[in-house]
């Protein structure tokens, strides 16, 4: 009866989809335990006490994030602040690196009777201030709503509107402003996170509703875990050119031709990463996939997920060569910025997202199991990656 009696309004009145939007439905803390969530750092520093999370040992449990990544949604949690306190939300994070950087932090910080500023609390932290300062005095309780849509960001502390439809755009930097980090160029997915800055933080009533348009399975399997003696990535091995390291959270792929390939096989399956590739890079994600057997051609058979800029035809969320998009007729990424890529293969249906947006929709005939693997181009070529993860289907 709400939502028909919301629609009826939206239409007759033009309301926003703000005006009557719904509580997110689905719990991220069960208020007993800390099923769900990861941390970054000691695995004692946080824990749960009367129905909330806190931090155990203030400065020593780094962030603290959900298994599961999201891309839209809306979220809302209360969060109790001690006088000096500092803290944040991090959002579309990545598993490694600082989530404030690697996806961005809504700021959470003492700052009760200061101007907005772009470290203050509500900030869209070394981006964007907020259009007022809401905190309330410590040592109360406090809620954020947060709707992040694509590039769009709104945001409520303690129901004042503070960041209205902002956009994710080139504002943002690291540290210092003359370290330059646009919004725009950070991951376009990732986790929800809960910063330890060395205080004593509570969190109760955390909530969301995901609004991705392809929100992410249970179950994904991290396949980028370090590297092993070879210098390789741990159940990866490589052929022909080119150098890969993992360095931090990152798998980098410099120059080619040559391939990184998985040691397993795969024949049904969803494969998701946050990818990255340098000015005027070229490069792919195979699947169903074996090394050439002729020690002179460094192409190997199977299906290639493109990732190219620049290609008129075949352009990132291609099948190379292969199949392509009925709607998409140019590429929706760019150079130097991080996007997400989603493959599914289910018998001969093969599909692709980027950014979630549909790409591929077809069907394959030739290959029906193989490898996964990325590539290395050419001479200058940087690829990079985050958070490579696969679940098999049945």
């Amino acid at each position: 009866m709400r939502a028909m009696l919301c629609a009826i309004l939206m239409t007759a009145f033009g309301f926003g989809s703000t005006a009557c939007a719904n509580k997110p439905d689905t719990d991220l803390f069960n208020g007993q335990d800390l099923t769900g969530w990861v941390s970054t750092g000691a695995h004692d520093a946080w824990g749960v006490e009367d129905g909330e999370i806190v931090t155990l040992k203030p400065g020593e449990g780094g962030w603290l994030r959900t298994d599961r990544m999201y891309r839209d949604f809306e979220l809302e949690l209360d969060f109790w602040m001690p006088e000096g306190g500092n803290s944040g939300v991090g959002l579309r994070g990545s598993s490694g690196g600082d989530p404030a950087f690697t996806g961005f932090e809504v700021q959470i910080l003492d700052t009760y009777g200061e101007e907005p500023g772009l470290r203050n609390c509500g900030s869209v932290y070394e981006a964007v201030a907020p259009a007022t300062m809401a905190v309330k005095e410590p040592g109360n309780w406090n809620t954020y709503r947060i709707r992040l849509v694509g590039d769009t960001l709104d945001v409520w502390l303690n129901g004042e509107h503070i960041h209205d439809a902002v956009k994710l755009d080139d504002r943002g930097f690291f540290r210092s402003e003359k370290n330059p980090l646009p919004l725009n160029t950070r991951a376009t997915t990732g986790y929800i996170a809960l910063q330890d800055h060395g205080h004593a933080f509570r969190y109760r009533n955390i909530r969301i509703t995901d609004l991705s348009p392809d929100p992410e399975p249970a179950g994904m399997v991290h396949l980028i875990n370090g590297n092993n003696a070879a210098g390789t990535p741990e159940g990866w091995f490589a052929e022909d050119a080119g150098t890969w390291t993992v360095e931090g959270d990152t798998l980098i792929g410099r120059d080619g031709p040559g391939h990184l390939f998985t040691d397993g096989t795969y024949r049904n399956f969803e494969m998701r990463a946050l990818v990255k590739v340098n000015e005027r890079g070229n490069s792919g994600m195979y699947f169903r996939v074996a090394p050439n057997p002729n020690p002179n051609v460094p192409w190997p058979n199977g299906y290639e997920a493109q990732i190219d800029q620049h290609d008129p035809k075949n352009f990132t969320g291609c099948i190379y060569n292969a199949a392509w998009p009925e709607d998409v007729k140019a590429p929706i990424t760019k150079d130097n910025a991080w996007f997400d890529y989603r493959i599914r293969a289910e018998g001969n249906h093969i599909r692709t997202w980027i950014n979630g947006v549909p790409m591929v929709d077809t069907t394959l005939e030739q290959y029906s199991e193989g490898r996964l693997a990325v590539q290395g181009h050419h001479d200058g070529n940087v690829i990079m990656f985050k958070d490579i993860r696969v679940l098999e289907l049945e």
